[in-house]
């Protein structure tokens, strides 16, 4: 079926409404439930009077799912809960909660994380019954805890809270998905008390955890990386994927073979198939009773089913499994070519049972995989094709070999070429050997290793040295094959990084891509086509009208945690990033700040002239060290600390690998003009040795306006530097913590501020004594991000919005 043809029955354009109201809360689009229930009330009957009165229904069923994909929408972002659900527990102090642990810890780079079911909670006094998850932070190790166990837990309890950044995360939406509405922090580090484990509860484990227990312990005497891989396509549990592996497997653009997806669950129903319809052919006697081909589709199901009850039925293998079944289903059918309604059908019923879904990257490039396979791969098969298969001096092995392969290359290249706007917003780059990477390893992984893996682990209830040599053959395809992922992540130029692209450049590349693959009309196409170049260049000489604006500095202040985050643009446009660590007294250092990555990114930014750390902790270590990977940087600045903290001394071996200066303030003094703005910086000397170092001020003098930058600091240093003293400046940016001591208001007196940025978590008892200041203007980083903007006409600032 055509593309054309498909708009034209009900479900298409029922789903694409469907799939807009679910989308609109993301884009500030969103009702409040009780106008969402009107509007879908009103619509209900209209439908239902154009009904009767024999009249077409499309454009009012458009926008009744289009409420309902809202009203839907709401609803799990805000669900109607109990009242003893563990989003109305104190918040105000600490409480403790006894629950099951469902799923074992995950490492994360503060720790290890768990959820926690809750079964009751005492703040205190008597024990209550609770329910409801509960996300829980801070556990150095994972206590050895495993599925099923109960637990006692002493934490204080917080909403699920989202950074206020231009393209940040949506936190709320993704543990909405996983039906999480609070999270936990243990109290004072104390770790969780086990009170007993899986076998000794009155509930065992489920017949499926066992099963998943014991192919952990089948597998737990495989070497890494190969457990962690054998792990990941398994059971779905891809903990101990190493952070080298998961680096190879994003630079060749294969992270997908780890991950249960439609690729794994449609090669499990094709074998399946393959087995039923060659064991029916076995038997005269079945194939003259029996429709052969329909009862192996059917059949197939039976292994799918069993691969996805061993998975756990995630929602990324649930949705894979709901697109397998419907495409099983037209097969029956004999729709099995119609791949659109197969991606329709799918959607829809996707979206209906959990509309969240639709924000899940993997969501998103599994539809547009195969969009892209079944709307483009044909189109590039054509031309070559017909004359292979008209070549009939060649061998016919050597036609069907050859077919095989250029149909590989046209699926890979069609799926790369569907998922790039996407792939480019996420990850910000694209690999360039990835399609040849992928047509060597997808059938390694997917025809021998995933097969033998579930031979092994199915033999494993039978013979445990049969089960370990089918495991060990499939161990050695498996190296092989994760042999040319590192080889080829190692190339030079094995991905090109581009900048995040615009709403019109996405728009001018989804319009050329749509009318030239498409079969439309050949005045259509080329004006489809004309179009989406027009409008892709014309966006990209926008953006480089932009070099030649009035000079202008700007700097973004980010929402932050104790980190402070800012992006600065001098006249010339000369990109600088300011990072500033709060004091860190853990083992543990934080993971990289993706709100100021993807920042730069939107920025599209391949280079940055200076980086500057005006504190190095482990807040914003793995920061620094994320922008010197993924950008240019051509100078480093910082307080000349040396701290204990693998990704510092990591970004300083980058960094000199690769021959960028590198400036110790405490080593040299920094004067310096950029583009018409004095720089300099400030440390306080050393009262035994004279030698300057710790926390460094900088700042900036724009067109008569001075900027002064005050990075997070102990106590002890921020009294020392009040004590040297600090000249006026027009406007401060300053963290949260200086201003909730006793000597907040020297910081304001000194400073004498016109405009005062403050970053960092804000804490709700902040004095209103500095709130109700009327000669200072006040801008807080967590109710959005803020952006200052200098000069001739003086200072000015505007705040993000979420």
């Amino acid at each position: 079926m055509t593309p054309e043809r498909l708009w034209s029955r009900p479900l298409a354009p029922l789903t694409a409404a469907l799939a807009a109201g679910i989308a609109s809360p993301g884009l500030g689009l969103a009702l409040t439930p009780l106008w969402t229930a009107w509007a879908v009330g009103a619509l209900l009957l209209t439908v239902a009077v154009l009904l009767w009165r024999g009249y077409a229904i499309t454009w009012p069923g458009c926008l009744l799912f289009l409420f309902l994909g809202l009203g839907l929408c709401l609803a799990a972002l805000q669900p109607k809960l109990p009242q003893h659900h563990v989003v109305f527990l104190p918040r105000d102090k600490p409480v403790s909660i006894i629950g099951i642990v469902p799923d074992r810890p995950l490492p994360g780079a503060t720790g290890h994380r768990m959820e926690l079911a809750a079964l009751s909670w005492s703040a205190g006094g008597p024990w209550q019954p609770a329910t409801g998850r509960v996300l829980l932070y801070g556990l150095k190790t994972d206590a050895g805890l495993l599925p099923g166990d109960q637990v006692a837990v002493r934490l204080t309890l917080r909403s699920v809270g989202e950074l206020k950044n231009p393209d940040s995360f949506h936190r709320k939406v993704a543990l909405a998905r996983r039906q999480i509405y609070v999270t936990g922090n243990l109290w004072q580090h104390i770790p969780p008390v086990k009170i007993s484990g899986a076998e000794a509860l009155a509930e065992p484990l489920s017949r499926r955890q066992q099963v998943r227990e014991h192919c952990r312990a089948v597998l737990e005497k495989q070497p890494q990386p190969a457990r962690s891989i054998f792990l990941a396509i398994l059971l779905g549990d891809q903990s101990e994927i190493s952070p080298g592996t998961r680096q190879a497997l994003q630079r060749t653009g294969t992270s997908h073979l780890v991950a249960i997806s439609g690729l794994h669950l449609g090669l499990i129903a094709f074998s399946g198939f393959c087995l039923v319809f060659w064991l029916f052919r076995r038997s005269a006697w079945l194939l003259l009773r029996l429709n052969a081909l329909k009862w192996s589709v059917v059949l197939s199901i039976v292994p799918v089913g069993a691969y996805v009850w061993l998975a756990e039925g995630s929602p990324a293998t649930q949705r894979a499994a709901v697109m397998i079944l419907a495409y099983l289903l037209l097969v029956l059918l004999d729709r099995h070519r119609d791949l659109y309604s197969v991606l329709v059908l799918a959607a829809f019923i996707i979206l209906v049972a959990s509309p969240l879904q639709l924000y899940a990257l993997s969501f998103q490039l599994s539809f547009l995989s195969v969009w892209g396979i079944a709307y483009i791969s044909p189109v590039v098969q054509r031309p070559w094709r017909q004359r292979l298969e008209d070549r009939e001096e060649l061998p016919f092995w050597l036609r069907k070999v050859v077919l095989g392969v250029m149909r590989a290359c046209s699926a890979t290249l069609a799926a790369t070429l569907a998922t790039l706007p996407v792939i480019v917003a996420d990850f910000h780059q694209i690999p360039t050997y990835g399609i040849v990477i992928n047509i060597l390893t997808i059938p390694l992984l997917g025809g021998i290793v995933l097969p033998l893996a579930l031979l092994g682990l199915l033999l494993s209830g039978l013979s445990l040295t049969l089960a370990a040599g089918v495991l060990e053959l499939s161990r050695l395809v498996l190296e092989a094959a994760f042999f040319l992922i590192h080889q080829a992540s190692l190339l030079p130029g094995v991905v090109w990084r581009l900048p995040a692209l615009t709403v019109w450049q996405t728009v001018g590349y989804v319009t050329l891509l749509v009318s030239l693959f498409g079969s439309w009309p050949r005045r259509w196409r080329w004006t489809g086509v004309s179009l989406g170049v027009l409008v892709l260049s014309g966006s990209l000489v926008w953006s480089g009208l932009g070099l030649f604006s009035k000079p202008r500095l700007e700097i973004t202040a980010l929402d932050t945690n104790e980190e402070m985050a800012l992006v600065a643009n001098f006249p010339g446009n000369v990109p600088m990033v300011v990072s500033a660590g709060g004091p860190w007294f853990r083992e543990k250092t934080k993971g990289a700040n993706r709100a100021l990555l993807s920042l730069l990114h939107r920025q599209r930014w391949r280079r940055l002239d200076i980086m500057t750390a005006l504190t190095v902790t482990g807040d914003n270590a793995a920061t620094l060290l994320a922008v010197a990977r993924e950008f240019e940087v051509k100078e480093f600045w910082y307080g000349g600390d040396r701290p204990y903290l693998a990704d510092f001394w990591e970004l300083r071996n980058l960094l000199g690998d690769s021959g960028r200066e590198v400036l110790n303030l405490s080593l040299a003094s920094l004067r310096r003009e950029i583009g018409g703005v004095r720089v300099s910086a400030r440390q306080l000397r050393d009262s035994l040795g004279g030698r300057t170092g710790g926390p460094v001020l900088l700042r900036l003098d724009y067109q008569g306006n001075r900027l002064l930058i005050i990075p997070p600091g102990k106590k002890a240093w921020r009294e020392k530097c009040l004590a040297a003293g600090l000249e006026p400046h027009e406007v401060v940016i300053i963290p949260a913590t200086a201003l909730m001591e006793d000597s907040g208001k020297a910081w304001l007196s000194q400073t004498r501020p016109q405009a005062l940025v403050v970053t960092g978590s804000i804490p709700p008892d902040l004095p209103d004594k500095f709130k109700q200041d009327a000669e200072i203007k006040w801008y807080f980083t967590n109710q959005g991000a803020v952006t200052l903007i200098i000069d001739q006409r003086g200072w000015r600032v505007r705040q993000w919005r979420p």
